[in-house]
């Protein structure tokens, strides 16, 4: 028997995705992946079930509707949103008919701000095995960063390049740094080509072009630097700081929804967030931004500076606890929760 697999392209969902692909193949099942999934889909008595992976907007949703409401087979919508879904849109469809699995209590509230039904809330997990498996590409790494910046703290930036993701801010943050003279850090960046511009500029090195590298790689990438650095003022739910944390690696970010649900001021570096606004996104979603003070992320890299060069051991405790406060959310823990309404057990 097969279920199959519609999802979102984008490189956090089908990296997850695939981590839930290993739990059905491990229940006995087949896997396949499909673009679209059609009522057909749901008369093949060879399929037992199926499960969409999409962002919760009407643009991504329009191809789900029709079999899901009309399926009888097991089936669920897995689904994450950065902000509040437009109203005008949905209520104008037949989305409202769907119930909902969020990837997040802050996804979860999104949508039911939009007047969508959702029935569970489900985090995204990670995969102990391909930790291990990335482990081999930290040596590599830490040999040639060390050869190059030599006894310079290592931050690390991996994502895109997007409004969401407030590079921006981080720009600023290097050019106060900068400015004051602090030394013995270098900001190393992981993320699109258009990124290059904003970090043109002294202690920043663009490293890679975000998907150009395998998921071993760059979580191996994570394992070798001293400190992700997420500035990040929206999310649907943040996963390279708990892809970070499972490499024993802390994690400098905004303690926001939904990062809030999963890291912890315990070991990593966190700020609190003074406001929130809506941006219009396409009409297709209000995006809430949880804004700071660009200067905020200059004094906590600062701080993690002093604590690395000056406090070997509370540094050592800090990534100890940040791996052992991940592995939590080993996927054999996590996602049974989402089989079973796949009535996978």
């Amino acid at each position: 028997m097969r279920v199959l697999m519609s999802v979102l392209l984008a490189t956090s969902t089908i990296n997850q995705a695939n981590i839930i692909r290993k739990l059905i193949e491990e229940k006995g099942f087949e896997v396949e992946y499909k673009n679209t999934i059609t009522i057909f889909d749901m008369k093949d008595e060879e399929v037992h079930g199926i499960l969409w992976f999409k962002l919760a907007t009407v643009p991504f949703l329009g191809d789900v509707v029709a079999p899901y409401i009309m399926g009888k087979k097991p089936r669920a919508i897995y689904v994450t949103v950065e902000g509040i879904p437009t109203k005008s849109a949905v209520l104008h469809s037949n989305i409202p008919r769907c119930s909902f699995i969020a990837n997040s209590y802050f996804t979860m509230d999104s949508l039911r701000r939009a007047g969508l039904r959702v029935m569970d809330v489900v985090h995204h997990a990670i995969d102990p095995a391909m930790i291990k498996k990335a482990e081999q590409y930290i040596e590599l790494y830490r040999k040639e960063w060390d050869k190059k910046y030599k006894e310079r703290v290592k931050f690390l930036y991996v994502g895109r390049n997007d409004p969401r993701k407030a590079l921006n801010k981080l720009s600023t943050a290097v050019d106060v740094l900068n400015q004051e003279g602090v030394k013995d850090w270098v900001l190393l960046i992981h993320s699109d080509e258009s990124a290059k511009q904003l970090f043109k500029k002294e202690n920043c090195e663009f490293i890679s072009s975000f998907g150009s590298l395998k998921y071993e790689e760059v979580l191996g990438m994570m394992g070798a630097c001293d400190y992700l650095v997420f500035p990040s003022v929206c999310e649907g739910f943040g996963l390279p700081i708990l892809e970070a944390n499972a490499m024993g690696v802390p994690v400098l970010h905004n303690f926001c929804p939904p990062m809030s649900e999963f890291s912890s001021e315990e070991f990593n570096f966190v700020w609190e967030y003074a406001d929130k606004q809506f941006v219009n996104q396409g009409n297709a979603q209000y995006w809430i931004f949880h804004e700071y003070p660009d200067a905020i992320i200059a004094e906590v890299m600062k701080d993690a500076i002093r604590i690395f060069k000056q406090s070997k051991k509370e540094y050592k405790e800090y990534c100890e606890k940040a791996k052992e406060h991940a592995m939590r959310w080993d996927y054999k823990r996590i996602y049974p929760r989402l089989l079973k309404y796949l009535n996978i057990r």
